[in-house]
């Protein structure tokens, strides 16, 4: 496993956002401040981690990061209330599990013009760090622009969504682990899926032996289809996970808080 430096590289990427706000519930401009209810929240009974699990074939969640709830200005990430989790699911082919690292979040706001810069922070802030080979240092065998799955607008309840999904599934990329990372915002608050995919070792060595990419595509150590999974995140759970919130907010009772 190498769960421990993924969620490294997780909590440096979530280390980008530090535009904190001062969690008042209102201003005088009419904004609707909603940092005060969300942070009453136990994220983990607003956001479940259960149907990530289930879509990732989880066969058991890794000792240390069983989900719990990551308050607002913790180090991990200041301006987030999130559930984060990791979970191990079976290699077919080998006695041993493939790791998968997530982290479900809300980010509110004190103002629209802070939402705006949390949008930038965390949307061109992972573009840059990841895929934007001008703005970062690259190194051979690393995943390009070229190598996006999925970046799109999302279109649904909210004023803004965009979904990026990152994993090697062409030509010597084949099998390379990457991330999700889709946000939707309003003018109050963002919603964030993070997801660290794993690497598919037999599509990687298929690659490395110079195998056509159908005779690639053809084969896997993983129990679930990655590309299909990096989909169902954007086509459907952030959905799921946004009218999640915004019910809460509607509703806010006491099953929900912490």
């Amino acid at each position: 496993m190498k769960v421990l430096s993924t969620l490294g590289a997780l909590a440096l990427l979530l280390s980008g956002c530090s535009m904190l706000g001062n969690g008042n519930a209102s201003n005088g401009n009419g904004f609707n401040d909603v940092t005060n209810q969300v942070g009453a929240w136990d994220m983990c009974k607003v956001l479940p981690p259960d149907p990530i699990f289930d879509r990732a074939s989880g066969a058991q969640y890794i000792d240390g990061f069983t989900p719990h709830h990551v308050g607002l200005r913790s180090a991990m990430n200041a301006e987030a209330i999130s559930c984060s989790f990791a979970f191990e699911s079976p290699l077919i082919d080998d006695d041993d599990y493939a790791d998968v690292v997530v982290l479900l979040s809300v980010f509110p706001g004190v103002s629209t013009e802070h939402v705006d810069d949390m949008w930038t922070l965390r949307q061109d802030g992972w573009y840059d760090e990841s895929v934007n080979d001008e703005r970062r240092e690259h190194h051979p065998g690393d995943l390009v622009a070229e190598d996006l799955v999925i970046d799109k607008d999302l279109e649904g309840d909210w004023d803004h969504g965009h979904a990026y999904a990152l994993i090697g599934t062409e030509g010597e990329a084949s099998g390379q682990g990457g991330a999700v990372l889709i946000n939707v915002r309003t003018e109050n608050y963002m919603v964030e899926l993070y997801v660290l995919v794993p690497y598919d070792p037999a599509k990687a060595q298929a690659a490395r032996y110079g195998l056509d990419q159908e005779e690639i595509d053809s084969r896997t150590s993983l129990t679930f289809d990655r590309v299909e999974f990096v989909n169902w995140l954007a086509d459907e759970h952030i959905y799921d996970m946004f009218a999640a919130v915004t019910g809460a907010l509607a509703d806010d009772s006491e099953v929900q808080r912490g």
